[in-house]
């Protein structure tokens, strides 16, 4: 990877984090992918104090079908667990495969247990944030005027992501063009609010691609 390839995707990485405040909140739902640096986040958030409850969501998603051999939200709440999060503190939903079943879902199991959820920590890999509030917007079927969403994610650089479990850097090109593919052509669907991008974000996706990666 040349150092104008790296340029471009420095360019999608900083549009797709969002690097927002954290605020208290009632609690932190972590999105389930297969990066336990995400349960890992969350369970962190939640032994500092910013909500006194952790759901974790997600059956199987294109990263884990066929690796995994338990649903996400149940292998994210081992990791918080032997990090020190009470069970009693932990909700799950086990049947989400996607990012918006990840956001309804979660809403009516807080439902069921009779949890308020005015402010909502979600966490996800850091090219996620961007789709993850672009779909909570959309998708959560609560008073959205009513509740503040803040996504946040494990604190890594861009070239400190990759690592064995999650793929190479390329491969990290590849899941940011996906992503950016999903912002610019899922409000059309329904999936997500619209979200500005910029000329510098189009001509970096269009340069990525044309240098031959693929969007994931």
């Amino acid at each position: 990877m040349d150092d104008v390839c790296k340029k471009w995707a420095h360019v999608l990485w900083n549009y797709l984090c969002l690097h927002q405040p954290l605020v208290q909140s009632d609690v932190i739902i972590g999105l389930g992918c297969h990066d336990l640096r995400v349960a890992e986040r969350s369970a962190s958030l939640y032994l500092d104090g910013w909500a006194p409850w952790l759901l974790f969501t997600g059956y199987m998603g294109n990263q884990t079908v066929g690796v995994w051999q338990r649903p996400e939200a149940e292998v994210f709440m081992e990791v918080a667990q032997k990090m020190g999060v009470p069970r009693d503190r932990i909700l799950l939903e086990t049947e989400a495969t996607n990012t918006g079943e990840n956001i309804r879902l979660s809403f009516h199991v807080l439902l069921e247990h009779n949890i308020p959820a005015c402010r909502v920590i979600l966490v996800q890999q850091p090219f996620m944030e961007r789709r993850v509030l672009a779909t909570f917007l959309r998708q959560w079927p609560g008073e959205k005027e009513n509740t503040r969403a803040i996504v946040t994610s494990p604190s890594v650089d861009m070239w400190d992501y990759p690592n064995p479990a999650v793929g190479n850097a390329s491969d990290l090109i590849c899941y940011m063009l996906g992503v950016v593919e999903r912002i610019r052509d899922y409000p059309q669907k329904g999936f997500q609010v619209e979200q500005e991008m910029s000329a510098e974000v189009l001509d970096a996706y269009q340069r990525l691609l044309r240098a031959g990666y693929s969007p994931k």
